[in-house]
């Protein structure tokens, strides 16, 4: 994420969205990694601020900048990487190209050269498509950085911050396809995070029972409710930077005391993994506050992400659920059970400790 204040990346961007209703071409304040989309019923503009980082085969004297000739000679190579990179959808139309216009608003010596380049293209859709969702996907060449991005279409708008771990978001929908869409985020959360991931093994694996694993998911589930519902809202917002160290402390808190038999009644255990939960939800809710911001439905988004979540966590449940009924086939299944507990306590403790040592000093 960026470091700079979030209000004045909104103020930014509010002003950029401005220019591009009152102007057709004359807006080249932009940053790199931010974007504005405004679709009007006449024609669509597209304002989005690049690293030259993301071009291949265009920076010819390898400096790690573009001089004006630079950007001149490859001015086809480079609209057509950002075209193949970053996609924008109406529906199921992606539009007519109107034009394309290369801009550097940022100098960086006497000979011009620049580190971003900023891209306006005009498109032009179909009637029926203007009302439609709006999709906008990077591929992994253009993440060279986050994007805030901004789309405005008549007295509607929405931002979202799109990332490595979030290339692509669909603005202006309707409530089922909020819902829907926040599902995916939550499942795609809690799935694609490996400190996730290893935390929930550890709880599940430290005990097989159903009514303690349905403890545990709810838990887990809740807490991060609780931390999404108060990023969205703006009420709370925690730097990724301070917060994913101690997320993987909690990894390693969960696996020490699994270790030293700590074994407290069900309603203690729900407690404690509902209080460390709240640290895992953080980072992630942070990031997703911008994500959430200007929705027009907001609570069905807290309601899909928390709906996403529980969906992966019974997706891991159900593996381990069936890792551990396949040990029931040996005599010795207690001792492997906990054979099998002792050695995820371990590998937690390792990655745990690997994690926290990782996040500190980078």
């Amino acid at each position: 994420m960026r470091t700079e204040p979030k209000g004045m990346r909104f103020l930014v961007l509010w002003i950029l969205a401005l220019l591009l209703v009152c102007s057709n071409a004359s807006a080249h304040l932009i940053s790199a990694g931010f974007g504005a989309i405004n679709i009007q019923p006449e024609k669509t503009s597209v304002l989005i601020g690049v690293p030259v980082s993301m071009f291949t085969g265009v920076d010819l004297n390898g400096d790690g900048f573009l001089q004006p000739d630079e950007i001149k000679s490859g001015r086809l190579q480079i609209i057509e990487q950002l075209q193949s990179s970053i996609q924008l959808r109406l529906g199921d139309s992606s539009g007519t190209v109107i034009d394309d216009q290369l801009m550097v608003s940022v100098h960086v010596d006497n000979k011009n050269s620049t580190n971003q380049i900023e891209w306006l293209r005009f498109l032009d859709f179909p009637k029926t498509a203007l009302t439609q969702a709006i999709t906008v996907n990077f591929k992994p060449e253009a993440l060279k950085s986050d994007y805030l991005l901004q789309v405005r279409r008549l007295e509607d708008t929405e931002t979202a911050v799109l990332s490595n771990n979030y290339p692509s978001h669909t603005f202006l929908k309707g409530p089922w396809g909020t819902l829907t869409a926040f599902t995916e985020q939550g499942v795609l959360h809690i799935l694609s995070g490996m400190d996730h991931i290893v935390f929930l093994l550890m709880l599940l694996s430290a005990s097989v029972a159903s009514k303690r694993w349905v403890l545990v998911l709810t838990s887990f589930t809740l807490a991060h409710g609780v931390t999404y519902s108060l990023a969205t809202y703006g009420v709370l917002y925690v730097k990724p930077s301070l917060i994913e160290p101690v997320i993987a402390f909690t990894i390693v808190l969960a696996a020490l005391l699994h270790l030293l038999h700590w074994r407290p009644n069900l309603m203690v255990e729900s407690a404690g993994i509902f209080s460390l939960g709240l640290f895992h939800g953080l980072g992630f809710a942070s990031s997703m506050a911008a994500v959430s911001k200007d929705l027009r439905f907001p609570i069905h988004s807290v309601l899909g992400f928390n709906l996403g979540v529980e969906l992966g966590q019974l997706t891991i449940a159900f593996l381990l659920w069936g890792v551990f009924a396949n040990l029931s086939r040996f005599k010795s299944n207690a001792l492997n059970a906990e054979s099998l507990s002792r050695w995820v306590a371990w590998g937690a403790i390792l990655l745990g400790s690997y994690w926290f040592f990782d996040r500190v000093w980078n």
